[in-house]
């Protein structure tokens, strides 16, 4: 019976884990093109002549539109004209600095104040136009093409969780070791600025085991009866021959996000993220008669919630940057525990419990980048995770055993996860 319930127990939670991913997905990507910008063509689309797209840098205003509309220095009639101070005379063919014709729409930059005919385009930084060496208006704002981007890294993070303890008097469990996971983001921006993206974090899986073996028993618990539980109801946890503790944890998370970008180096997310964080503790223990004892704890954390984040970048080099990353999201866990014992074949404790509660997490990192072309960066960096309003296994147990333990789940843990990252970012 206990097999089957497990079992049952495993399907039943990866089912609700699959259509939680897929709706997570469908959910956040159905919201980010429903609120994209009056005139957009969704977050799939891109700008067009007719239905542009702005973005703000300061108190100027900046249009983005298709850089199919504008024609290139390689055309045959035509050339592009630039910001800045340039002179007057310049060979055909070449850059130029033009004015704003009437009669069209707010450039920003210099001819933010009103119409194109209310001032030069270029003639202070952050205004652009276009026009033919005709002399046909082609528009004003900045020329984009869309991207998609790909990111693969591989994280090697360490778990600091609940304290050293043992329920043995004899030996106790040690602490985590460093484990890696690999950490997959994809994403597109159809006009340089608005866009999507998604991330998902392979399970993160930590163990620390020990064990005890005496051939002359004499290996003792420190487990005491509570009423109405009696001293041999625990007897396989008591002069053992054999005993061992095992402790597992495991995290993942997968999330869609709504993104901003502003001039490449700076990029702000908002969107929904689930966080799956579960513990596995088991103590058993063995007489010489070979009578068995086990005590188990296993939480499961399913967290649904929305995040906020951010990224910045900061050039150091021609080719070099240090970036910042952080995130921060508020959360609803739905948590579960199950408590049992187990004395020589007899069910002592068998408790289920599960709770809503809040949760918190937030990610801080930095690191250094380095563009070996338009297509390629590579990055090295560090991370610091914080998660609060956890079910952890230890928190579910203690030394007095009663028909009551586990049977109330304990949520007021919290973790800590460190370690380094890698990374390439491919850009197309």
């Amino acid at each position: 019976m206990m097999k089957i319930h497990s079992m049952l127990k495993h399907f039943r939670r990866t089912a609700a884990r699959t259509i939680a991913m897929c709706g997570l997905l469908a959910s956040t990507l159905t919201v980010a093109d429903a609120n994209a910008d009056p005139g957009s063509l969704g977050v799939f689309g891109s700008p067009t002549a007719s239905t542009p797209k702005s973005v703000m840098h300061g108190n100027q205003q900046f249009r983005v539109v298709n850089a199919s509309g504008y024609e290139t220095l390689g055309g045959t009639s035509g050339q592009v004209s630039t910001v800045g101070n340039l002179p007057e005379s310049l060979a055909q063919g070449s850059v130029a600095q033009t004015g704003c014709y009437s009669g069209v729409t707010n450039c920003g930059g210099a001819c933010g104040s009103g119409a194109c005919g209310s001032g030069a385009c270029g003639s202070s930084y952050g205004g652009y136009s276009a026009m033919s060496l005709n002399g046909d208006y082609l528009g004003c704002g900045v020329a984009c093409e869309p991207y998609w981007y790909v990111v693969g890294e591989a994280l090697y993070m360490d778990l600091d969780a609940s304290d050293r303890f043992s329920y043995s008097q004899h030996f106790s469990l040690d602490e985590f070791d460093f484990e890696f996971a690999p950490r997959f983001t994809v994403g597109t921006v159809p006009d340089c600025v608005h866009g999507w993206e998604a991330t998902i974090v392979a399970p993160l899986e930590w163990d620390m085991n020990a064990s005890l073996t005496n051939g002359l028993g004499g290996i003792d618990s420190v487990l005491v009866p509570g009423i109405p539980v009696a001293a041999g109801d625990l007897s396989t946890f008591n002069d053992a021959v054999f005993q061992s503790q095992d402790y597992n944890a495991e995290y993942w998370s997968i999330e869609a996000n709504k993104i901003l970008v502003g001039w490449e180096v700076a990029k702000i997310l908002f969107g929904a993220r689930y966080i799956d964080y579960d513990e596995l503790y088991n103590y058993n223990s063995l007489i010489a008669s070979g009578d068995r004892g086990l005590l188990r704890s296993d939480v499961e954390n399913s967290m649904f919630g929305a995040q906020i984040g951010m990224d910045l970048l900061f050039p150091v080099s021609c080719n070099g940057y240090v970036d910042f990353r952080g995130r921060a999201g508020g959360y609803l866990n739905f948590a579960e525990s199950d408590t049992r014992l187990f004395n020589a074949g007899t069910t002592v404790v068998a408790n289920i419990d599960e709770e809503t509660e809040l949760a918190g997490v937030f990610e801080i990192g930095g690191g250094y980048r380095y563009q070996l072309g338009e297509m390629l960066t590579l990055r090295a960096g560090a991370e610091l995770w914080y998660i609060a309003g956890l079910a952890s296994a230890a928190d579910q147990l203690n030394q007095v055993v009663t028909p009551n333990l586990g049977r109330n789940i304990q949520m007021d843990d919290d973790i800590f996860i460190t370690g380094l990252t890698a990374s390439a970012h491919f850009k197309f």
